[in-house]
């Protein structure tokens, strides 16, 4: 997925599969000049390793509790530091569990503190070590644009049900999570372009209705997956979406829930 909400490329396994064995599958899909961007679920020795070793650059938020390097990078003041990290034999038997080969010896990361509205320090980790090239200033604003991929995974989740299957065979799951991703990238793609058309006073503090557009949708994808699109009824969709406006919300806050941990998966995963 890109941080322009579109989802380029789709893995999907069982549910014990984990999600750092799945990135590492769509590896070959990066290029050496794209940034990787991942949040604090992401981090291991071996997944970094591994993307260090096929030269791909990443930004990555990390949790000092649970690496020794980063608890002492925060304990020390440091705006910013480089470490070298050791590939340990542990390191190289979970990338083959992945199905993955690691061959650097040891793992190079800077380490940038960002400090936030609240006071608090995160650290984030990258590869990018040239500090003249890329200014430690610069990785904050990175990181926060990984935020268009959140949202646009709540609008698979929460606006088009993607965990509501019609059928339990592994055919219609594949089926479902496939026509569900061509909606929400279509629904994006008109709202983008419905984006450019408001004028400059109103493009400031609205954005296209993203559910508006998705519910529009269900009334016409299949008879446009069928028949030829007329061109001037995209164009007016476009005019319509670009009048359907709900207003940006800068800054909005709200307090992360509480996360209960399912012990069983939904019947549909099995």
């Amino acid at each position: 997925m890109t941080a322009s909400k579109l989802m380029i490329k789709t893995v999907i396994a069982r549910f014990d599969n984990g999600e750092r064995a799945l990135l590492a599958q769509l590896l070959p899909h990066l290029a050496n000049d794209d940034l990787l961007v991942m949040d604090r679920g992401f981090p291991a020795v071996w997944l970094f390793s591994l993307l260090q070793q096929r030269g791909l650059p990443f930004l990555a938020r990390m949790d000092g509790n649970q690496w020794p390097a980063v608890e002492a990078f925060l304990r020390s003041g440091l705006p910013e530091t480089v470490i070298t990290l050791p590939v340990s034999a542990s390191a190289h038997r979970q990338a083959q569990a992945a199905g993955q080969t690691l061959t650097h010896k040891s793992l190079t990361l800077r380490l940038i503190k960002v400090i936030l509205s609240t006071g608090h320090s995160e650290v984030l980790a990258t590869t990018l070590t040239d500090r003249d090239i890329y200014p430690a200033q610069a990785f904050a604003e990175l990181y926060h644009a990984r935020w268009n991929i959140e949202e646009a995974f709540k609008v698979l989740k929460h606006r088009l049900y993607l965990e509501q299957f019609t059928g339990e065979l592994p055919e219609s799951i594949r089926q479902d999570i496939h026509a569900k991703i061509f909606t929400a990238n279509l629904a994006e793609a008109l709202a983008r372009e419905a984006y450019d058309r408001p004028p400059d006073d109103k493009a400031a503090h609205y954005y296209p209705n993203l559910t508006y557009i998705l519910n529009s949708l269900k009334t016409r994808l299949f008879a446009w997956l069928i028949q030829r699109v007329p061109h001037d009824l995209i164009l007016e969709l476009i005019a319509l979406y670009a009048r359907t406006l709900e207003r940006k919300r800068p800054n909005r806050k709200a307090p992360r829930p509480k996360n209960w941990i399912r012990t069983k998966p939904r019947r549909q995963y099995r």
